[in-house]
């Protein structure tokens, strides 16, 4: 897998190395945050049916550079298992009694981010050989949800602070939606591989489940929505607006413009 020739891996403890698994696909990003234009973004897929810790453990051996020193490591995790907690409820002898409470799968590592300005945390189930191999082999990588991230970037660049919104994202096959009111979140869920017309009703019930205004409330759209959903969402919201990729990328690599959402938030 090439690399641009303006990523210098001798020199490369001057990079940012971002790294996004699902079960299904493995992405990451090199970049220079004193210069945008050093950016690379690289992406492979694999069966969800094969070994998902054979896959990871074999990209990264093959690309062996990603076990160098870099300014700083992240690692990403896409996935739907995650929950929400407020800080006040979060312990550390509570946390995965909390998460297997609402979930079918039990945990296998459990981790957490803090979403600050929201006083909440986020806890996501992570696969442990994974998360374990992905520790030893990895330079002092730093681990997040894309859920977290995404709730991060949107409340720091979402409008109508004094109102309701809601935001959509999809990527992949995933779908997340992410609601706010006068700036406090309240709502983040992501659904994976589901129909379109299902989509559409999970928007719309959960728009009316917390009782946004079709007429003053705004719903942003970011990634690849479907036309027909966005046809009904049309029907059905006065104020519905698409959300580009941040503006600082558009002077960048195409590379850039290519990558998804929650990893740009950790380079922007």
């Amino acid at each position: 897998m090439f690399l641009p020739e303006n990523i210098d891996l001798g020199r490369s403890e001057k990079y940012i190395l971002t790294i996004r698994v699902k079960t299904n696909g493995f992405m990451f990003s090199i970049s220079d945050p004193n210069a945008g234009k050093s950016f690379c973004l690289r992406e492979t897929t694999f069966s969800a049916n094969d070994n998902y810790l054979d896959n990871i453990q074999r990209i990264v051996f093959d690309l062996n550079f990603l076990t160098q020193r870099f300014r700083k490591t992240n690692v990403i995790f896409v996935s739907k298992d995650y929950d929400l907690v407020p800080a006040s409820y979060f312990g550390n002898k509570e946390k995965e009694t909390l998460y297997n409470f609402t979930h079918v799968d039990k945990v296998s590592h459990l981790s957490s981010g803090l979403i600050e300005s929201q006083d909440i945390v986020a806890l996501f189930n992570i696969d442990r050989k994974v998360f374990e191999f992905l520790s030893r082999n990895l330079w002092t990588p730093q681990f997040y949800h894309h859920a977290n991230l995404l709730v991060n970037l949107f409340e720091k660049r979402g409008g109508n602070e004094n109102g309701a919104r809601m935001h959509l994202n999809f990527h992949d096959e995933f779908m997340d939606i992410i609601c706010f009111s006068n700036g406090k979140l309240l709502h983040c869920l992501s659904y994976e591989n589901e129909p379109v017309n299902n989509q559409l009703y999970f928007i719309l019930k959960l728009w009316e489940r917390y009782e946004l205004d079709q007429l003053k409330d705004f719903l942003y759209i970011s990634g690849n929505a479907d036309k027909f959903i966005i046809s009904r969402l049309h029907d059905y919201i006065k104020n519905v607006e698409f959300v580009n990729a941040p503006s600082e990328i558009h002077f960048w690599s195409e590379d850039a413009r290519k990558a998804p959402l929650d990893l740009l938030s950790l380079i922007l």
